[in-house]
């Protein structure tokens, strides 16, 4: 119950990372191919918002509200982007020869 408070009480942080995101993949429409790598890249986007925009928004000193939403939606768009950077770096990487050479096996 005490998450679902949470939850509701960002709110707005969540509406405005959901519209970042949604923003975002207009960009990326080479990576997703489907619906369910856009609807990932959707909820990654919005829980970079939800997680991330208290953190940021602190560190960076913004108290106001309607800023705030600001920060999340930035967070939305990049949140995704960034996942799905990660995401085509470690399809690409070769993990074997990584691991080859740092034990001597090549």
């Amino acid at each position: 119950m005490e998450f679902l408070h949470r939850v509701l009480d960002r709110a707005e942080w969540i509406i405005a990372g959901l519209f970042g995101a949604i923003v975002a993949s207009w960009w990326h429409k080479d990576d997703l191919t489907d619906w369910r790598a856009w609807v990932v890249f959707l909820i990654t986007g919005v829980a970079c918002a939800l997680y991330l925009t208290g953190m940021v928004s602190a560190y960076l000193g913004i108290v106001d509200p309607s800023n705030v939403a600001g920060v999340g939606f930035l967070l939305g768009a990049f949140g995704g982007s960034l996942m799905t950077a990660i995401n085509r770096a470690i399809k690409s990487a070769d993990i074997w020869a990584l691991i080859r050479s740092k034990f001597g096996g090549g």
